[in-house]
């Protein structure tokens, strides 16, 4: 394998995962009302049970179909989207420990908030703490491979 494809393959397949997890619960809802799914759309839908309450008061709805994850869930979905299509900034990883923090401590606080009943749910704050954690994550993920991969070149490789 030419050393070039060998050092750019984690990131690719970081990226792509990153955008295929981060559209398809926005694309479902979509697909499942205008194609003939059937049992699949239901399937893919159900998928979604696994990593989040589905609550329909807490769901957007799109094209008239419920989406398979809460506002927040599809928040963070959209920022591993956004981060893996731009992949920018690209922060340290020490600046990305700050960033998912600071999202981290938004999202609580919107959920306290909501919770104990400071304000009732707000789609548009649940899609913008979502995103910015899933963004957050996604730009750590891609400066920590990216951090690997420099020191993997840095050192030579004994195993050959």
């Amino acid at each position: 394998m030419a050393p070039a494809v060998k050092l750019h393959w984690p990131l690719l397949l970081a990226r792509g995962s990153f955008g295929l997890a981060g559209i398809f619960p926005w694309a479902l809802p979509i697909a499942r009302a205008t194609l003939p799914l059937g049992p699949l759309g239901y399937l893919f839908d159900k998928m979604f049970v696994l990593v989040c309450h589905r609550m329909p008061e807490r769901t957007l709805v799109l094209s008239g179909v419920p989406m398979p994850l809460c506002s927040r869930c599809a928040g963070i979905a959209l920022g591993f989207f956004i981060g893996a299509l731009a992949a920018w900034p690209r922060p340290s990883m020490s600046s990305t420990r700050f960033f998912v923090g600071g999202a981290g401590i938004l999202m609580l606080l919107d959920v306290l908030a909501q919770d104990f009943g400071i304000h009732p749910v707000w789609h548009s704050t649940r899609l913008l703490t979502g995103a910015l954690l899933g963004l957050a994550l996604s730009l750590g993920l891609f400066a920590l491979i990216r951090r690997e991969r420099a020191l993997n070149t840095a050192q030579p490789n004994t195993r050959e």
